[in-house]
């Protein structure tokens, strides 16, 4: 289970930290196979399947999203730079089959593209994860609509990193 959770939005960057029971290795080893990451990776309730996977900047994680009782979804990760065991970095959008670039299903203004950096720092037996993400290349009326969703994105990363923490427990 996660120790601690906290969320911050400096400078129109949303951020969030959790400390998870687990060490740096096993968190990262989540982050970089495909197999898990399709176990927890999403907002609660939703199922991943993941379409291509190739952990290593320039290439893609893209995977299908569904609800229960909604359309099929699909995103895409481009990763832009992978330190081993300490950073992640992604830039992530809403997809199609084909893994190109869609604006989001549900709202036109969220920016296209989203920064997404992952931090990993070992704390004794835990490690503490750092998520930030920020617009990118995205207009000032995009950036003004990416700030309103912190609220959601708490949520939705939320989950996220208490799905995280469910897998890192069964492991």
């Amino acid at each position: 289970m996660t120790a601690q959770s906290q969320a911050t939005a400096p400078d129109g960057v949303f951020v969030m930290s959790r400390v998870f029971d687990a060490p740096r290795p096993r968190v990262w080893t989540a982050w970089s196979d495909a197999e898990q990451l399709q176990t927890w990776w999403g907002p609660k309730g939703s199922a991943i399947k993941v379409a291509a996977f190739d952990f290593r900047p320039g290439a893609f994680f893209h995977y299908s999203m569904r609800y229960s009782n909604g359309p099929q979804m699909w995103g895409r990760f481009m990763y832009r730079d992978i330190v081993a065991l300490e950073r992640i970095v992604w830039l992530n959008s809403f997809s199609n089959e084909g893994c190109g670039i869609t604006r989001a299903p549900f709202e036109q203004l969220i920016p296209l593209e989203i920064e997404n950096e992952v931090s990993l720092v070992q704390q004794g037996a835990k490690t503490l994860l750092t998520l930030r993400a920020r617009p990118h290349g995205a207009t000032d009326e995009e950036r003004a609509v990416f700030e309103g969703m912190f609220a959601s994105f708490e949520q939705g990363y939320g989950g996220t990193m208490e799905q995280l923490a469910a897998h890192l427990a069964r492991a």
